[in-house]
This record gives C-alpha cells, sequence and structure tokens, in this order.
C-alpha cells in the first residue's frame, strides 16, 4: 500500500473516530497530546507531532475547528507507559481558556496510566461529555 493511501485512510479513520464524540466546533482550540507505550523505550516528542498530520486534518473533517490553522496551542506531554494499553496517542483539544485543567488532567492521566490504565482512563473520562 502506497503512503498516500495509508495517510488518505488514516485521516479518514480519524475522522470517522472522532464523528463519533460529537462536540461544537472549536473557536480558540488548543490541543493535548499524550503519546502511550508499552515499552520505556526513548522515543522522540517531535516524531510524535509529525506523525499527526493526517489525524489533525481527520479531526478538522469532523468539524473539531473550523480549520487546523486555527489552533493556538500544543501542550505535548512526555509518553507514558503502560504494559496493558496498546502504543497510540492521546487527543485532547479544548477552548483556550479551559487550557489548564486539560493539561492537568492529562499529566494525572499520565502518572496513573501504569498503575491501572482502566481506572485512570475512566477517572480522566468523568466530566467529560461530548458536547454538542
Amino acid at each position: 500500500m502506497t503512503k498516500h493511501r495509508l495517510t488518505k485512510d488514516y485521516r479518514a479513520s480519524t475522522r470517522l473516530i472522532a464523528g463519533q464524540h460529537q462536540r461544537l466546533c472549536l473557536q480558540r482550540p488548543v490541543l493535548g497530546i499524550l503519546p502511550v507505550s508499552t515499552t520505556r523505550r526513548r522515543r522522540d516528542l517531535d516524531n510524535v507531532l509529525a506523525s499527526l498530520k493526517a489525524a489533525l486534518d481527520g479531526l478538522t473533517d469532523a468539524g473539531w475547528w473550523e480549520d487546523d490553522s486555527a489552533i493556538l496551542g500544543i501542550s505535548i506531554r512526555s509518553f507514558a507507559y503502560s504494559k496493558e494499553w496498546t502504543n497510540g496517542i492521546i487527543l485532547c483539544a479544548c477552548e483556550r481558556e479551559q487550557e489548564t485543567d486539560m493539561v492537568e488532567r492529562l499529566d494525572m492521566l499520565s502518572t496513573e496510566i501504569s498503575v491501572d490504565h482502566n481506572a485512570a482512563w475512566l477517572s480522566f473520562n468523568k466530566n467529560t461529555a461530548p458536547s454538542r
């Protein structure tokens, strides 16, 4: 499969997943990124951001914001480790005014995820029902 096709599929699957979590179109969006790994191998955070181009386009397609150029800030947390979670990236988006709360919640999730990933995820999602 070509790189173009894989990128297109990645964008489309992100749009479909994001569409299941309907929310209002963010006017002053900020993005929180928490990469999760099943190993303690060192990884570069700049590669995480580079790998998210198609995902951000998919979130734009899903209506999370008007255009990804509207994103005012990105907060990338260091890798969280969990033997039981699959390798992946948790993306959070909110209005600029809620950025501090989002970052605190991502930091808490990052610390708790290695102890009990299910409890950490439930705690993180508490009080964050999708809006629309």
